[in-house]
């Protein structure tokens, strides 16, 4: 197992609360193991768009735009996801 640090972070009450709701329906193993996989595979993303983006350039901003439309219009403002 990898060694582990303790680390405090603010989130949103809403949040919280389901974290706490998924954790007492036994649906997750911990609050804890729950966030900390959340974070390891967001870095493991942004690693892999980052080797993407040197590998083949940034993309297009039309097909960007695009994308994000399509996103927003079935789960939300880009806004929401960049936070």
């Amino acid at each position: 197992m990898a060694k582990t640090v303790k680390v405090t972070v603010s989130m949103p009450v809403e949040d919280v609360e389901r974290l706490k709701a998924l954790d007492a329906a036994g649906a997750i193993e911990s609050v804890s193991g729950y966030v900390a996989q959340a974070v390891h595979d967001r870095l493991d993303r942004q690693a892999w768009l980052a080797r993407w983006r040197a590998r083949v350039g940034d993309p297009d901003p039309e097909a960007s735009a695009w994308a994000d439309e399509m996103i927003d219009r079935h789960f939300g403002t880009a806004a929401s996801r960049a936070s």
